[in-house]
């Protein structure tokens, strides 16, 4: 399960990186044009880092429990498998494992693991904690609205940026995005990866 963190943690240093190149234009090359989609693409890498994140770490968590290493939740015990799928572990246990991940893969491979409600929906799969949020908040300092908040207005705006090149509406001009507010995203959202591999680590 460390593998999924120290990925995303990568991923985060990674993205981190275009930053210094950022500063580079704008301090010392003092280029006259618009820089400011290498923070928007900042942005939208961390989100994307954090979604792979959750998709890496609920399927190791959910594997290591088809293997017996951890305790099965009620979330697990409802994961449904079509026919062919079960004939195909039975067929095949040497690959049992194998096999039960690629269905994991394909089964969450169209979802989106960036709303807080879908997040702890799909850490239910390997985490039985009734309150997620409550406890993840806690552990990061906040209280939860605000826990909850943070993540969905930095989704929110994210979607902006992918989905309506961060316009508003046709007729206004582009929302301004400042360097300091994408580092907080970025601390945010390390901080948030952090907490919930240290609170589903263990079985």
């Amino acid at each position: 399960m460390f593998f999924s963190y120290e990925r995303f943690v990568d991923l985060i240093k990674e993205t981190e990186n275009i930053m210094v190149l950022y500063k580079y234009f704008q301090k010392q090359m003092k280029i006259p044009m618009d820089i400011s989609d290498l923070l928007r693409w900042q942005w939208m890498q961390y989100i994307s880092a954090f979604d792979k994140f959750i998709h890496d770490l609920v399927r190791i968590g959910m594997l290591e429990a088809f293997q017996g290493k951890r305790i099965l939740t009620p979330k697990f015990k409802s994961f449904q498998m079509d026919y062919q799928t079960y004939q195909e572990l039975k067929e095949n246990e040497l690959e049992a494992d194998l096999i039960f991940e690629q269905k994991i893969i394909i089964k969450h491979g169209y979802l989106s693991f960036q709303d807080p409600e879908k997040i702890a929906d799909a850490l239910s799969f390997i985490w039985n904690e009734k309150d997620k949020w409550e406890k993840i908040s806690k552990e990061m300092g906040l209280n939860k609205s605000d826990c909850i908040k943070y993540l969905k207005n930095i989704v929110i705006r994210r979607n902006q940026i992918v989905h309506e090149g961060d316009y508003t509406d046709r007729l206004s001009k582009r929302q301004d995005i400042l360097e300091e507010d994408v580092i907080f995203v970025k601390e945010y959202i390390l901080k948030l990866g952090k907490v919930i591999y240290d609170l589903v680590k263990n079985p």
